[in-house]
């Protein structure tokens, strides 16, 4: 993702990705195996076009990974059901799911509530906040902003990038109601708390 976000190169998000997944499988950690499925997922979900197979068999094998037992793997903080909610919602909203996107999103952020899940909750609520712009819902707007002022909070209390970029994606989703004074009050927290970021 790091690499996706710094050059916007998919081909090489997906290389890394691949191989991310070729490393998983030799070692020990279902959850990491299904960590690393699951970003291969969303690099798949975001390529142009998407390739939705490929997505979904990611997906499938992140699932599956996740909801065997766990309870002795080595590395059990490093991913969690929460965490892959939220990919599989990221997932539909290039897929063209965005109901199913926001009701996964929503239960990610329902999990990610620890301190130290901070930015990926940030994530997860910007990306929720996006899904409701694309479900077309007359409130989603609205609804979207009000979601959207804790992920400013969040993103200027970890100072996490990838949340930062997350954020100004669905702030620009937002343009069609640049008049409205929901967004002006969205403009102005920005402004506020990510100055310098």
């Amino acid at each position: 993702m790091v690499t996706y976000y710094a050059t916007g190169d998919i081909a090489a998000a997906h290389r890394i990705a691949d191989a991310a997944v070729a490393d998983a499988r030799r070692g020990k950690s279902a959850l990491m195996r299904a960590r690393a499925h699951a970003l291969q997922a969303e690099i798949a979900a975001r390529g142009a076009p998407p390739a939705e197979r490929r997505a979904r068999t990611a997906l499938h094998l992140a699932y599956h990974d996740v909801d065997r037992d766990t309870s002795g793997d080595p590395m059990p903080r490093v991913f969690s059901a929460g965490r892959l909610h939220g990919f599989m919602g990221v997932c539909g909203i290039f897929l063209g799911e965005a109901a199913e996107a926001e009701r996964q999103l929503s239960a990610a952020a329902a999990e990610l509530t620890r301190p130290r899940e901070s930015v990926q909750r940030a994530i997860v609520l910007t990306d929720r906040a996006l899904a409701l712009l694309h479900t077309g819902e007359p409130g989603g707007p609205a609804t979207a902003a009000t979601d959207l002022h804790e992920c400013v909070t969040l993103t200027a209390a970890t100072r996490g990038r990838v949340p930062a970029q997350r954020l100004r994606t669905a702030r620009l989703a937002l343009r069609p109601w640049h008049g409205e004074p929901f967004v002006a009050e969205l403009d102005d927290h920005m402004h506020t708390a990510l100055i310098g970021l």
